[in-house]
């Protein structure tokens, strides 16, 4: 009976570990449609994560000091997660909302990101509450097991035992929660599964709790109040997910174990087309016209007329999106080997059933790696042309600019074009960073060419050749040549993701 109740009360600390972990990946992935999935991002949530278990602890360590029976140390572990359940379960409902305000009314996703940590925060802390409680009830458990023992003996173990296994074990379960969120559920089941099931995981812990507590001390009756309450918290918040996910308009996109894809059927130039964006209303990663099965973007534009300008026979794209721009080559040009180097190794099942609904073009060789880290491995990789187009959301994938990417860039390919979103004036610290990389590494071969003439946001076409209707970088009035270098020691590019690219 012993073992049984300790596996009983480790199971709930695994299932509320898990659960507490697997919302907090669930609120990372819906806010990067609207802030991002920066490092900086992530890890001002994660901060908050952290304080917020912090605070659960010593708060269910306060209340442990009231609690003289097991019975009462469970009702409360019980009622506190319930309370966790339809807290997260609430605070799903307020974060789209919260998220489309603060990104209204300030640029910095900084503070959009603290909002989410905070938001969710109330639901872990009360998770976490949970872990001293039921060691409170261990303990306690033990002492009048060990009075009501007629031979004496110890039936259970100490305190410091108590304590180590339930930490260890909530951990392994946060562990799980953070690795297989990703990694398995929002690829298989879905973001919107994947919340319920969390919602649904604490309801559990929580009844566990209750029902332990009631069976083992059916006669240490004060009332039925408690039980019930913590049912109906546990329930409520089941039924709150439930609506919640029933009548929710919110695209979650196609979910990958690295990101979110967004797809759209659009009407170009009366031909149907298809976009796709991992940052829906801020950037689109690519478009496709299926009739005539090319792209619809001025910077693939520009790629295939670079293209057909070198006729190259080996290419290499960094960054897949929706190989809108290799998939015309491809279909234009089978003789020429492509090969597309991806981050996300999920893409190409995506692009096929949903984005060209077709087969990749058989001269395409896909690879789901790092890019830099593939070519970083393969050294001696030669390609006849390269473009680099990675980017998160409207910012450039900025490993791939640093002096020595460049650089090693440089021993792969002869022909490098880049595809950038950024402002063509001296005073945009972040676009002028980027200029400064590409000149330093390739002099007066180095290439601009924007999309129009304005200081506006845009795309804007680097090149190491004289590419189609170019400039040589060096003679663009719009060039700061005494901007700083972003380098691998100090990557300058990476402290514009605090800020709104607008802005900078």
């Amino acid at each position: 009976m012993q073992k049984k109740v300790l596996g009983i009360c480790l199971v709930i600390a695994l299932l509320e570990g898990f659960a507490g972990l697997g919302i907090e990946i669930y609120a990372i992935r819906i806010s990067a449609t609207y802030i991002g999935a920066s490092i900086s991002i992530t890890g001002v949530i994660l901060a908050m994560v952290l304080i917020a278990i912090a605070v659960g602890y010593w708060y269910g360590g306060r209340l442990s000091q009231h609690i003289s029976t097991p019975r009462q140390a469970l009702l409360k572990a019980g009622h506190v997660l319930s309370l966790s359940a339809i807290s997260h379960a609430i605070a799903c409902i307020m974060q789209l909302p919260l998220l489309a305000f603060m990104t209204a009314n300030t640029s910095s996703p900084i503070l959009a990101a603290m909002g989410v940590g905070l938001l969710f925060g109330v639901g872990l802390a009360f998770g976490s509450t949970a872990i001293p409680l039921i060691t409170q009830f261990l303990s306690l458990k033990h002492k009048s097991d060990s009075v009501n023992s007629n031979s004496g003996a110890n039936l259970g173990v100490d305190t410091g035992k108590n304590a180590g296994m339930m930490v260890a074990i909530t951990t392994v379960g946060s562990v799980l929660g953070s690795t297989l969120t990703p990694i398995l559920l929002l690829p298989y089941i879905g973001l919107m599964s994947s919340l319920a099931l969390f919602i649904v995981t604490l309801a559990i812990s929580s009844y566990l709790c209750t029902k332990l507590a009631v069976q083992l001390y059916p006669d240490d009756y004060v009332s039925a109040l408690t039980p019930r309450q913590n049912h109906m918290l546990a329930v409520s918040a089941v039924i709150i997910t439930a609506a919640f996910i029933m009548l929710s308009r919110v695209d979650t996109g196609y979910q990958t174990a690295t990101g979110a894809w967004f797809i759209k059927q659009i009407i170009y130039e009366d031909k149907l087309a298809v976009t796709i964006t991992d940052k829906p209303g801020q950037s689109t990663s690519s478009c496709w016209i299926y009739l005539t099965k090319k792209n619809c973007h001025w910077y693939g534009e520009i790629t295939v007329a670079a293209i057909e300008q070198l006729e190259p026979k080996s290419l290499v794209f960094l960054g897949g999106a929706g190989m809108g721009t290799p998939s015309e080559v491809a279909h234009a040009n089978p003789e020429m080997a492509l090969t597309v180097i991806d981050i996300d190794k999920d893409l190409p099942s995506i692009i096929e059933t949903h984005f060209l609904k077709a087969s990749i073009a058989p001269n395409i060789e896909f690879i789901g790696d790092d890019a830099r880290g593939y070519l970083t491995r393969h050294r001696d990789a030669s390609y006849d042309f390269m473009l680099i187009d990675a980017f998160q959301g409207r910012f450039v994938a900025s490993n791939l600019y640093t002096l020595e990417a460049l650089t090693q860039f440089k021993t792969n390919s002869n022909y490098i074009m880049a595809n950038i979103i950024g402002m063509p004036t001296p005073k945009h610290g972040y676009t002028q960073t980027i200029f400064k990389n590409w000149y330093e590494v390739f002099g007066d071969s180095a290439y601009v060419l924007t999309k129009n003439d304005s200081t506006n946001l845009q795309n804007i076409m680097l090149c190491n050749f004289a590419c189609p209707g170019s400039q040589p970088l060096a003679h663009a009035d719009f060039f700061n040549q005494q901007q700083k270098v972003h380098t691998d020691d100090i990557p300058r590019l990476d402290r514009y993701l605090y800020r709104s690219i607008e802005s900078l």
